[in-house]
């Protein structure tokens, strides 16, 4: 399989980056779900560690993954697709990159108001050139709340659409970002 994308399908670059990501937010959402209503304490501290150096990560990987969309090839869309779907598909992706991005700059945020760094496993710290601001900090603690929600509705809508293209519409939309699906 080629690294790079071509007119007709995505490359393994591209996939292998599409779904990282999609298993980061996955253990994002869970993770920030299941400390959300703990007591502080060591098992929430662990947990905050690890989603933060999850969201390091896939800010990583998001970033890599927006530069590699500009700089290659996209396969276009099926023959006989509508304009609708063409545009809704588009409007999806790039709500996904934008949502992504802030729910990701606004944790950032959160650490680095908190007066931290972001963690990556305990290999090393990212410093922020943000001071602690206690104000500031619960503001962006209540971005970072709501903000994974249209996250959710858009992995949805998109999901639900490469469904809906594999299996009612039956084209390839689906099987050019899988790896072995024919």
């Amino acid at each position: 399989m080629a690294l790079g994308n071509s007119s007709t399908k995505y490359g393994s670059l591209a996939k292998t980056l599409h779904w990282l990501a999609a298993i980061a937010l996955i253990a994002l959402v869970f993770l920030g779900l299941e400390q959300s209503d703990m007591e502080s304490g060591d098992e929430r501290s662990r947990i905050r560690f690890i989603h933060a150096s999850i969201a390091t990560t896939l800010l990583v990987l998001m970033t890599v993954r927006l530069v590699w969309r500009w700089v290659s090839q996209l396969p276009a869309h099926p023959e006989g697709m509508p304009a609708w779907q063409r545009i809704s598909s588009s409007v999806v992706h790039w709500g996904l990159y934008l949502s992504v991005f802030v729910q990701l700059f606004a944790g950032a945020m959160v650490v680095g108001t908190g007066g931290r760094g972001l963690p990556f496993f305990g290999l090393f710290t990212i410093p922020l050139p943000v001071t602690e601001d206690h104000d500031a900090h619960e503001w962006w603690e209540g971005v970072h709340e709501y903000a994974w929600i249209p996250i959710a509705v858009l992995v949805g809508v998109h999901v639900l659409g490469a469904l809906y293209n594999h299996f009612i519409v039956k084209n390839d939309v689906l099987r050019r970002m899988t790896f072995g699906l024919k």
